[in-house]
């Protein structure tokens, strides 16, 4: 099997479009679910039942669902209801409902790696609750949140492709088009996945120096042995 690579360099534009769709659906998708994602973790905390609750059954149904059934139902079934979404936002407001379930669950676990004692403290010296979470909670908790944050975030961003689903024209829609017309998939597919793989690197790179940032930012110094005279 050879690649056309004529043909490729003639729908290039296409499969690069369809990238930077991709590209814009996942920040998107990210800017909106991680704020939520924060309160719904902060609310599965509470000792207050009417948050907690709430929270509580959001982040377990969403995730037991599969995203594909909620780009249908945002696409599909909200215009049933006299709130139709044109496709792009379909798609956001979808892949936005599935992922804040799985990015609050990310997020707890940071925030529980932080020692209670650490509310207690905050509280001590008067510190409103916002302030506690991003002046005390979150420095501390971002070290652990980091890693599986930016995994979800390979996730979301591969799981974007579901989108073409719903006439949304992003990386693995355009590919799939250019297959169906040209009946050639392995070009465009493979062309898909080096891009894929080039953003997800990417995404990977960045997690690797924001780690070492953080390790050097909290690191302490060590004592050597021969400075006390052992």
């Amino acid at each position: 099997m050879t690649i056309d690579w004529a043909l490729l360099a003639a729908n290039w534009p296409r499969l690069w479009n369809g990238f930077l769709v991709t590209i814009l659906l996942s920040a998107i998708v990210l800017a909106i679910s991680t704020p939520i994602a924060l309160l719904l973790a902060l609310g599965r905390g509470s000792k207050r039942w009417w948050l907690a609750w709430p929270a509580g059954i959001y982040v377990n149904v969403l995730r037991a669902l599969p995203a594909l059934v909620i780009l249908y139902f945002t696409f599909y079934a909200l215009p049933q209801f006299n709130l139709p979404m044109a496709p792009l936002w379909a798609a956001v407001l979808g892949l936005t409902l599935a992922s804040a379930a799985y990015l609050a669950e990310d997020i707890r676990s940071g925030l529980l790696a932080v020692g209670t004692g650490q509310w207690a403290a905050a509280k001590a010296l008067g510190l409103s609750v916002p302030r506690t979470v991003l002046r005390v909670i979150l420095p501390q908790a971002i070290p652990v949140i980091l890693p599986p944050y930016v995994t979800r975030v390979i996730i979301i961003v591969k799981g974007t492709s579901l989108a073409s689903i719903v006439a949304v024209s992003e990386l693995t829609g355009e590919a799939f088009a250019l297959t169906s017309i040209t009946y050639r998939p392995f070009d465009f597919l493979l062309a898909a996945a080096a891009l894929y793989l080039v953003l997800t690197g990417f995404l990977a790179a960045l997690q690797a120096l924001a780690e070492g940032w953080l390790a050097r930012r909290t690191s302490r110094p060590r004592i050597v042995a021969g400075a006390l005279g052992t």
